[in-house]
Parts: C-alpha cells; structure tokens; sequence
C-alpha cells in the first residue's frame, strides 16, 4: 500500500513571501495588475494568515491611490491596519521596519483627504504619530489642524 503523502504546509513567512513576490511580479505591469494578483489571492486563499493579509491590504491600498480608487483604497487601508496586531505577533523581530515600509498611512491620509474627511486623515496622522513613523506625519497633521 502506497505511503500518502502529507501537503506541504508553509510558515507565514514563506507564504509572505510567495505574495510579495507574486505581487513583484504583477506590479511591473502597472497598479491594475497588482490589484488584480491581490484580487485573486485574496479570492483564491481562503486560509490566507492575518499577517499576511494586512501587507497585501496595504499593497493594494497602494495600488488602488495610483489608480484614484479612493473608497476602495480607505477600505484597504482600515483593514490592513485592523490587522497590525496579528502582523506585530506573527513577526515580532521584523515588526517595525515592516511597519515603516507599509503605505497604509500615507495612502490613507490621501485617500480621507480626496474624500474630504479631513477628520479621519488628521486621525491617521496622529496614529502614525504614535507610533513614531516620522516627522513628516507632524508636518501633514499641522497641515490638517484646520480641520479640528
């Protein structure tokens, strides 16, 4: 009788990396690309780790502001950053620069702004802020502070 053979079970490292270079991939066709490799992944992985889906949430908010998709992009971005806890757990040593590399903050701030909701932009600013991302959140949230 034949030995079955048991799936091949990946960590939430290697599947990051399979997305991310997917994603590499699809995006030197344009953000229409990018957006629908991250479509599809998202459709064609059921049990996609949180982890890895708040960076490809955070991709595709980059992609959707290149392509004017402010909704959509303000959708991305709440849930990529809904899920930085499972991404701070599942990469407890890679955490911050992954978080400094994220666009989800600057995309978001975008995304409120062309939408008018200076409020939730000025909110983004102060969470970046908060986490210490850099001067530059202090400089957009000064520019905001009208909107108090």
């Amino acid at each position: 009788m034949a030995k079955r053979t048991e799936p091949v079970r990946k960590s939430v490292k290697e599947i990051l990396e399979d997305v991310l270079s997917g994603h590499r991939e699809a995006a030197f066709s344009g953000p229409e690309s990018a957006l629908k490799y991250l479509r599809r992944t998202f459709e064609g992985q059921t049990s996609l780790p949180n982890a890895v889906k708040a960076v490809a949430y955070d991709r595709m908010a980059e992609a959707q502001a290149q392509t004017g998709q402010w909704e959509a992009c303000v959708d991305s971005v709440d849930a990529a950053l809904a899920l930085l806890p499972e991404l701070e757990a599942a990469f407890p040593h890679e955490y911050r620069r992954m978080l400094e590399g994220m666009a989800c903050f600057e995309r978001g701030i975008q995304a409120r702004s062309e939408l008018g909701d200076f409020h939730g932009a000025l909110e983004l600013c102060e969470r970046a802020m908060a986490l210490e991302l850099g001067a530059h959140y202090e400089a957009k949230r000064d520019s905001l502070e009208w909107a108090r």
